[in-house]
């Protein structure tokens, strides 16, 4: 489904792909070339999941055909109140069995870069970034894979993760924020303004926890992408 405003004031950046998640609190935006592959994406009341790819290869019989291609995935689920916010040291521990190549969290968002024993889909690199940010009462838990020798897999992969969650946040608050400084100063209180709440951890994202059937499904729906 396309973008669906809440509210008439509410409109995506010119060529910004959204999807609405969790009832519509949560606005996922694309970063800049990719779009939603909305036969595999499953947004619900509660949070939902997505999966991204570059816009030139949606429609085609084998999306992935170019070398150098990346699949983005979301994972959005309830946060648990008066926890602390997920840090890279938090999402690297989740993956006990995985090796951590880099970690940053001078960024919007904190990432880690990961490598497993084997590849989550054939023909993907065993080495994919994860991150995970809080968006009001929801965790937004998400990663990227790519095949070998892609540069995703580098700085330009956390860029695009870190565009992501910039955009998310804008397109997720931005209109709320306007809207309470439309209002009298006695009724834009501070409670108006969207106030991220701490999460527990990635753990508590769909896909990482909140939904088991997502986190079982997910080799299945990236199974061959990069063939």
């Amino acid at each position: 489904m396309p973008f669906s405003a809440r509210t008439a004031g509410q409109a995506p950046q010119a060529g910004v792909e959204v999807m609405s998640f969790a009832g519509g609190d949560v606005l996922l935006a694309a970063p800049g070339g990719y779009c939603f592959d909305r036969r595999s994406s499953q947004p619900d009341s509660s949070g939902g999941f997505a999966l991204l790819a570059h816009c030139s290869r949606m429609g085609r019989q084998n999306w992935f055909g170019a070398r150098k291609s990346a699949v983005l995935t979301a994972s959005i689920g309830p946060a648990r109140p008066a926890a602390a916010a997920p840090r890279a040291a938090d999402i690297a521990a989740m993956f006990p069995d995985a090796r951590v190549l880099e970690s940053s969290e001078d960024q919007l968002l904190p990432l880690v870069k990961l490598e497993f024993p084997g590849a989550v889909a054939d023909s993907a690199s065993p080495v994919h970034w994860r991150g995970a940010f809080v968006l009001d009462r929801h965790l937004v838990a998400l990663a990227l894979y790519a095949p070998e020798d892609s540069r995703t897999l580098g700085s330009h992969g956390a860029a695009l993760l870190n565009e992501m969650t910039h955009r998310t946040l804008e397109a997720s608050t931005l209109p709320s924020l306007e809207t309470a400084a439309a209002l009298p100063p006695a009724a834009a209180a501070p409670g108006l303004r969207p106030q991220p709440r701490p999460a527990s951890g990635p753990a508590q994202a769909a896909g990482t926890g909140a939904d088991p059937r997502k986190k079982r499904g997910l080799g299945q729906r990236i199974a061959g992408l990069f063939q």
